[in-house]
């Protein structure tokens, strides 16, 4: 009986799966020819670009890995494959509160500027436009604004919080030390304003952006540099005027532009004109309004779902594996991890067990490392520098350069067989400093005194409660000296410089790629593609880049992981402070900003160690 019992328990079991496999074989026969590029199906891309995310993030409890948003390289490496899909016959980007540094919005250009070679024809559609998201999307064929949005394309402008004022207000002075006389990280602790060299250096950095800005637009829309810069400094405001004045083809709502895709006849664009009138589309609508299927209207494919068919080929097992290394934050001793304010630090110990595994991962042929960082820590840093040194020697290594890889993030970069860095990516600062705030006076203030008892002339030299007097003073900045000689001479090593010439361009100074090549401080202008295409070539695989699969390190942690290194490692004061920090930024972006600056630098500057970071919070819009 129970021979019978499970024979038909066998039975029942085998029926049951040969179910589930006919149903699910009909599934995929019913829908195989809806799958995204099929050849059949041919839909425009559209792509909606926000916030550009330059290192992989950590979902959230119920998000699926494969439907995270994309990093702006894979969103670059799919406009390409878009640019060669047959399936693609026209690409729509919106960009809707588009928030990017200057070297991400700059990859992306170029991705675009493929896809617009390609010959297909490419609509940017903003309900308004500012400098950088303006600079991208005029690469595409048309450019269209909502008819009551707002032009900010009018310049840039950069802006420095400088604390002495408050520091004297509540007791605090600073005591710092650095070298070169373009190292002005210092000056906001020590001054109101800028000294002569600091404001000297960053006028060359903001010419070197601006005529970025304007040789782009000028590009992109067939003008001459000067007519750029009479719309950049007598600016429409209004879309109507920017139609007037050459900048837009055309004003449109968000429904309107489908009525304008079904005009075009898949290979070039459609002369301005004025939009076709139809219903208005449902108010509220979501990002994927655009892609969405309409009774009588052509359907979109959302970048989402071609992404996720981009992402199942980019993971098949391809002859040669590249390894993208993203090193994305402040630099600083230990594990690293989430900052006060959010966002991410570069550990030594983290990452350097990161470079020693791939380094002996025999399937690994060549590294990129994707640098992301305004520096932070010089002895980190140099032990950072130290573990690539021994990696170069094992497999071709090179630096891609994102917005930032300036100070701490160039020493990490020296030692690369060959760097990329985008035009506008700050990088160089080679400079150091240090130091102290002396918090007594504040603590006099709330009505607190202390006394000390001390055993040897310097006990109190990195105290938070005595200033340097003229001998410690004396040491400390020979300290820095040592440490600024150290930093020219891993520079020149790595460079295959003089340590003369190096010192020509550093001091402190922080400059953009496109000046960095100049000074022979990067090897090649360019994103993520270029570093690629370089470590391929160094790796002498002898295939073409089709057969590379490029794996990213770190592996992007599950929620629960997260969760897990949340409980255990973090203290619960400061994942407190951590709330209040992200609700002061929520509240007040500038002060929220300044106090994040100030608490990067305490955690650098504890117990004497030396700063190799760039000045102050640099953030040019």
């Amino acid at each position: 009986m129970a021979k019978n019992g499970t024979r038909l328990l066998l039975w029942v079991t085998a029926f049951g799966l040969a179910l589930v496999v006919a149903v699910g074989l009909a599934v995929f026969l019913m829908t195989r020819d809806r799958l995204p590029g099929a050849p059949d199906e041919a839909r425009w891309l559209y792509v909606k670009v926000g916030s550009l995310s330059d290192a992989p993030v950590t979902p959230g409890l119920f998000d699926d890995p494969a439907d995270l948003p994309p990093l702006t390289t894979e969103l670059t490496r799919m406009l390409r494959e878009a640019a060669d899909d047959p399936s693609v016959p026209g690409l729509l980007v919106e960009m809707s509160d588009f928030n990017s540094g200057w070297a991400q919005a700059q990859e992306l250009r170029d991705a675009l500027k493929d896809f617009r070679a390609s010959g297909k024809p490419c609509i940017a559609w903003a309900e308004g436009w500012t400098n950088l998201a303006y600079m991208v999307g005029s690469t595409c064929t048309e450019v269209q604004a909502m008819p009551t949005g707002v032009m900010l394309v009018n310049g840039l402008a950069m802006t420095q919080t400088y604390f002495a004022g408050t520091f004297e207000k509540i007791g605090v002075t600073a005591n710092f030390e650095h070298v070169g006389d373009f190292k002005s990280a210092v000056e906001p602790y020590e001054r109101t304003g800028p000294s002569e060299p600091a404001s000297a250096a960053n006028e060359a950095l903001l010419s070197s952006l601006y005529g970025q800005l304007v040789a782009a637009i000028a590009e992109n829309r067939s003008l001459d540099a000067a007519q750029v810069q009479a719309l950049i400094d007598s600016p429409p405001l209004s879309p109507a005027e920017a139609l007037e004045r050459g900048m837009l083809d055309r004003l449109s709502f968000r429904d309107q532009i489908r009525d304008q895709i079904e005009l075009h006849d898949g290979t070039a664009p459609t002369e301005p004109e004025a939009p076709i009138e139809r219903e208005p589309a449902v108010e509220g609508a979501d990002e994927g309004a655009l892609a969405k299927d309409d009774e009588d209207r052509t359907e979109l494919l959302h970048y989402r779902e071609y992404l996720k068919k981009s992402r199942k080929g980019w993971d098949k097992s391809q002859k040669v594996r590249i390894a993208v290394l993203h090193a994305e934050g402040a630099i600083v001793n230990g594990s690293g991890g989430e900052s006060l304010f959010g966002g991410s630090s570069i550990g030594d110990r983290t990452l350097n067990r990161q470079i020693k595994e791939l380094r002996e991962d025999d399937s690994v042929k060549a590294i990129v490392l994707r640098v992301n960082s305004p520096g932070g820590s010089g002895s980190a840093s140099d032990a950072i520098l130290r573990e690539l040194e021994l990696t170069r020697g094992v497999k071709p290594l090179v630096v891609s350069m994102g917005d930032y890889a300036a100070s701490g993030g160039y020493f990490i970069s020296m030692g690369a067989d060959h760097i990329v860095a985008q035009p506008s990516t700050l990088t160089g600062s080679i400079g150091v400093f240090g130091g102290k705030l002396n918090l007594s006076g504040a603590l006099v203030q709330l009505g607190l005194s202390q006394h000390t008892w001390q055993r040897g002339q310097q006990a109190t030299l990195l105290s938070g409660m005595h200033d340097f007097d003229e001998a410690g003073r004396e040491r400390f900045r020979s300290y820095m000296q040592s440490f600024y000689d150290h930093f020219l001479a891993r520079a020149a090593e790595g460079r295959g410089m003089t340590v003369e010439q190096i010192h020509a361009v550093a001091q402190g100074r922080v400059w953009t790629g496109e000046q960095a090549l100049e000074h022979g401080l990067v090897d090649e202008l360019g994103g993520l593609d270029v570093a690629l295409a370089k470590a391929l070539e160094l790796s002498e695989a002898g295939v073409p880049m089709e057969q590379v699969r490029v794996v990213r390190y770190p592996a992007t942690k599950t929620f629960f992981e997260q969760l897990m290194e949340e409980l255990e490692g973090k203290d619960p004061t400061v994942q407190a402070a951590q709330a209040q920090a992200r609700a002061l930024l929520a509240v007040d972006p500038e002060a929220g900003t300044a106090l994040a600056h100030l608490w990067m630098l305490q955690q650098v500057l504890a117990e004497g160690e030396v700063a190799a970071l760039m000045p102050g919070s640099v953030e040019i819009r």
